[in-house]
């Protein structure tokens, strides 16, 4: 039924869509990217988009969960992540992948993730998969549609993304959310490198005439196909023959297959309790509930939402089963493994804040947002041989304040009251202003969170493979950045110490350490600019207590460009980018777990990648040509690069081009 409905919502809204395109002559609009990931540590500013942030168009974006926090639209345009197309690096700290975009990927830099209640356990697609959570809603007075294209090496890669919204009538906005990633070239990438992600996310909001009452629907669908390959047999690559390609290197896996599907439809609505104030009549498409500004808000806020997930891997190639597979071979008749989980989960939340007023023409931003809420959700579970379920309860706060006028905190906190009791998180960030000088933040978390479904237990052609009793993971981060503007420089620490962490041995067994594990990181920040002359630069260097956590032990990118304008009408950037890692041995990808466990075989060596990239921008229309891992034109021609180990970038698909354009209407 979710299917049926989300194809119908976008055949229409496509409909409308494409009344919003100006004539472009034959081939209409082109077919010629960008990519908005909502992930920690995506923070940049650019001059070169200074003509988008001049022309102020009016549009704030925001999410269902959190519609009293709103950013600029054109904030999210920056011209950093124009011709870094992949999402792996579409952000502070690189992830590592499988040599493609798109492929399974885990990052290069620890970062702790919080967990609240029960969870599958993979996170290899976090990169590329969206929730109802992360699909934005957007507060403006005109349509707006932003479609970009990448074509990825060859025609058969490509990257698609649209973003469109647009009111219709009063208090009723619709909002589509699409991207579209294939990596489906059969010249330029290795055997079984092959993969589709595709996320479509449907947004309808509904404003009450009274003010008072706001209703948010999202409808999204996440679906990842892709072959499974193991990696190549061999660390180098020779091919000889003008008709030699990447496709005759020896991979491991010749028939491997993996398909991970999510879908989620979420209401989510809030009443406004009292009715102070008078309404803002400037503006009917304003998200404000009163436009008397610092006065005291109560509402309450409730969200229902069903989630279904489907996980397949399958391999029918028995020459592999005492080879490869090994430990995990349990039939004659080949490889496979089935996870289905479906989630319907209710949230009740009573919330205060100080109003702030009109909001015609600039961002929302509340102020003394204090939340108190009660989750319930119900959890069905589908393994290969069995089902199950599972009910939780949640007791949830927030509370954003200012003690006083220089420093600002963000406090939350869960706890788990049913089902996984016990379990609870609390985090806290802080912005305190130091001046001229800077700011200085600071972040903090400490959790204790039940073992993932795929760590207690798992199945394979519906035979059990282990069935762990794993104790929960105690898990405390601290962080801290000075941020000295007048010098363009960050300097920061970390800290993070994991007990009773869970990890995926080198048979790709799920195992616990008794001890604890600690890692230390410090990280740096600079840039310097000379003329348009620019150089920018960071790196952080880590270490870890214990070898189940293995990180190289710095990692660094630096960016070398000029930047201004070409014939007084064309904004550029054009420059090589560096990055690099430390030689260590990285972990190995196992798609049949959809792990990264440790492996003892192979090193992933020291390897400066460089890029060479041109990106030009005229008002809201913006290109770029970039030609990637230039190193190898230097290094021995069988010598690869690689980020995790057997998994390399192929050598012949480095040139990229693409093109993203924002129409107003």
């Amino acid at each position: 039924m979710l299917k049926l409905l989300t194809t119908l919502l976008f055949l229409s809204g496509t409909a409308m869509l494409m009344a919003q395109f100006p004539t472009q002559g034959p081939g209409g609009f082109g077919t010629n990217n960008g990519l908005n990931v909502q992930r920690p540590g995506q923070s940049a500013q650019d001059s070169i988009q200074e003509e988008v942030k001049r022309d102020t168009f009016g549009v704030y974006r925001f999410f269902a969960k959190n519609p009293f926090q709103e950013k600029n639209f054109a904030d999210t345009l920056l011209h950093d992540y124009v011709y870094q197309h992949d999402p792996a690096r579409q952000r502070q700290w690189d992830y590592m992948h499988l040599g493609i975009s798109g492929s399974a990927a885990q990052p290069i830099v620890y970062q702790p993730t919080l967990r609240r209640g029960f969870h599958l356990g993979w996170h290899q697609y976090d990169l590329y998969l969206k929730s109802a959570d992360d699909i934005p809603f957007y507060r403006h007075e005109s349509a707006f549609t932003n479609v970009g294209y990448n074509q990825l090496g060859d025609q058969n890669n490509s990257f698609f993304t649209l973003q469109f919204s647009r009111n219709f009538g009063k208090g009723f906005n619709a909002s589509i959310d699409y991207q579209r990633l294939s990596q489906r070239g059969t010249t330029t990438l290795f055997t079984q490198q092959s993969l589709r992600n595709t996320t479509l996310g449907l947004n309808f909001w509904f404003k009450g005439q009274s003010g008072r009452y706001n209703a948010y629907l999202t409808l999204v669908n996440n679906k990842l196909e892709r072959l499974e390959n193991g990696g190549l047999v061999r660390d180098t690559l020779t091919l000889k023959g003008n008709l030699a390609t990447p496709a005759q290197a020896e991979v491991f896996l010749e028939s491997g297959r993996s398909r991970y599907q999510h879908e989620e439809a979420q209401f989510t609505q809030y009443f406004q309790l009292n009715r102070l104030g008078k309404r803002d009549t400037s503006n009917q498409d304003s998200l404000p509930l009163v436009a008397v500004a610092g006065k005291q808000i109560y509402q309450v806020a409730h969200s229902v939402s069903f989630q279904k997930i489907f996980s397949r891997y399958s391999d029918d190639d028995l020459t592999l089963l005492d080879t490869y597979y090994r430990n995990f071979n349990t039939d004659p008749r080949g490889i496979r493994n089935f996870v289905g989980h479906q989630k319907i989960e209710n949230q009740f939340r009573l919330i205060t804040y100080r109003s702030q007023g009109p909001l015609r023409g600039r961002v929302r931003q509340e102020n003394g947002l204090l939340e108190l809420g009660l989750v319930h959700a119900y959890h069905r579970i589908e393994l290969e041989g069995k089902d199950s379920s599972l009910n939780e309860v949640f007791a949830t706060g927030r509370w954003d304040l200012q003690p006083i006028p220089l420093l600002d905190l963000r406090l939350n906190a869960k706890l788990g009251l049913l089902g996984n009791i016990g379990d609870y998180q609390a985090s806290g960030e802080m912005d305190f202003k130091l001046g001229k000088l800077g700011h200085l933040e600071g972040k903090a978390s400490n959790q204790l969170y039940s073992p993932s479904l795929i760590q207690r237990e798992f199945w394979v052609t519906q035979q059990r493979i282990w069935n762990n009793d794993f104790k929960k993971t105690l898990e405390t981060n601290l962080e801290a950045t000075l941020n000295i503007e007048r010098f363009q420089v960050e300097v920061g620490a970390a800290y993070h110490l994991i007990n009773n962490l869970i990890y995926f041995d080198t048979t790709g067994y799920a195992q616990q350490s008794g001890k604890p594990v600690s890692v230390l990181q410090f990280f740096v920040k600079k840039n310097f600019v000379f003329w348009r002359i620019h150089l920018d630069n960071q790196a952080i260097l880590q270490q870890s207590s214990e070898d189940i956590v293995r990180l190289p032990q710095y990692f660094g990118k630096h960016s070398l460009y000029f930047e201004g304008k070409l014939f007084q009408v064309l904004n550029a950037r054009i420059g090589v980018d560096v990055r690099y890692q430390a030689a260590y041995r990285a972990d190995y990808y196992m798609p049949l777990i959809g792990q990264f466990q440790l492996q003892d075989k192979r090193s992933v060596d020291f390897y400066p990648a460089a890029d060479v990239f041109a990106a030009f921008q005229v008002t809201k229309f913006r290109a770029f040509f970039k030609l990637e891992n230039i190193t190898r034109f230097i290094y021995p021609n069988n010598y690869l690069f690689y980020q995790t180990s057997f998994y390399p970038m192929p050598p012949s698909s480095g040139f990229r081009l693409g093109i993203k354009w924002l129409f107003l209407d």
